[in-house]
């Protein structure tokens, strides 16, 4: 089967009429055998750092694709995101949050958290996570992804109301 691959797609697209694999979301056409394994350093292709929950695909990265089972798998076994290692229950893990203009309150990015390291090598990486002002980053216990991230949330929101502006980092003590 020739698939014709677009370098930044959420999607895999076939030039086989009736392909079952055509359209299909380049997160769930992956399995976990033929993926990059997890630890550091990272694989890199085309001069970038690939992170663990990012589909490979014929040798091209699905960049604003995620990998399902394994985004899946890091938060139900508490695994960092970009390298796929364990993260510590107690703190020391962080997540994106972003800030979204008239939202009541902030999103965490999905993927689940990082180790303060991994964080730091995905802003290098990543232009959106380096320069977009929208995002915080807030330590996280594997306890706070309960409710869909909510106590995160709320802290990011208390840290900003108390200091009057978008926070950088919010760490667990404040």
């Amino acid at each position: 089967m020739r698939l014709n691959r677009r370098y930044d797609t959420e999607y895999v697209y076939c030039h086989n009429d009736g392909c079952a694999y055509d359209g299909v979301a380049a997160g769930e056409l992956v399995d976990d055998e033929t993926q990059p394994g997890p630890g550091l350093p990272r694989p890199r292709v085309a001069g970038h750092s690939v992170p663990w929950i990012v589909p490979v695909i014929g040798g091209e990265v699905a960049w604003t694709a995620l990998n399902k089972a394994r985004v899946e798998k890091a938060l139900a076994c508490w695994l960092c995101q970009y390298c796929g290692t364990p993260l510590n229950s107690a703190g020391g893990a962080w997540v994106a949050v972003a800030q979204w203009l008239n939202a009541d309150l902030d999103s965490v990015a999905d993927g689940g958290a990082l180790h303060e390291g991994c964080l730091d090598l995905a802003r290098g990486e990543c232009p959106a996570l380096r320069q977009h002002q929208a995002f915080a980053f807030a330590e996280v216990r594997r306890e706070d992804q309960t409710n869909e991230w909510e106590a995160v949330r709320r802290r990011v929101l208390d840290h900003e109301r108390t200091r009057n502006r978008f926070p950088q980092r919010v760490p667990l003590q404040l």
